[in-house]
């Protein structure tokens, strides 16, 4: 937990860097158009000085939320690594009953995970299109990583029925895995890079 907090701050203070040199490279374009405001008296000093003080909060506002979103992603994330995964649309059925992510390392390595609820009949299709796909292994090998142990809840891999692999040519270092378990509901979507 502790390792957390100190990443978490690491990467607030590198993500404020970064959107403070880009707000300040803004706020210099902004400078003469504020002169010429000053100048003409449609802008008052009070006025002035409350725009700064905004922006400075709202610059604050999107480096907390981008730092939040790295280490909490939306739902929004995982949708993406199911289209990475699977090379389609995440279904309409779908819901999410658990989710992890591990926040990248400075090589970009990371690992998530998502257990995915679908309706019966977007599993079977689904399952049905990935047999049919040779860009998939069937029966890959699920490997173990924190976010994966941490979505599969109670749930056992023992009752996986089928389980597909998506190697991609020149990215050895990427797991795709995607995992259907025998309620003919439950999928699990994991990729780990590495």
């Amino acid at each position: 937990m502790e390792f957390n907090l100190i990443m978490g701050f690491i990467a607030f203070v590198f993500t404020s860097i970064f959107v403070g040199i880009c707000g300040g490279i803004i706020y210099l374009i902004y400078l003469p158009i504020k002169r010429k405001l000053l100048k003409s008296g449609k802008l008052t000093p009070a006025k002035s000085k409350r725009i700064n003080i905004i922006y400075i909060f709202l610059l604050f506002l999107f480096s907390a939320y981008q730092t939040f979103d790295a280490f909490f992603p939306s739902e929004s994330f995982y949708e993406e690594e199911f289209k990475t995964v699977t090379l389609r649309e995440i279904p309409k059925s779908a819901k999410f009953v658990s989710k992890k992510s591990s926040y990248p390392d400075f090589q970009g390595d990371y690992c998530s995970s998502s257990q995915i609820k679908l309706s019966k009949e977007d599993y079977q299709k689904l399952l049905t299109q990935l047999k049919s796909d040779n860009q998939f292994t069937e029966n890959g090998q699920n490997i173990g990583f924190e976010e994966f142990f941490y979505t599969l809840g109670n749930k056992t891999e023992k009752k996986f029925t089928a389980s597909f692999i998506r190697q991609i040519k020149g990215e050895e270092d990427h797991y795709l895995n995607i995992a259907f378990y025998d309620d003919n509901q439950t999928i699990f979507i994991n990729v780990y890079v590495s």
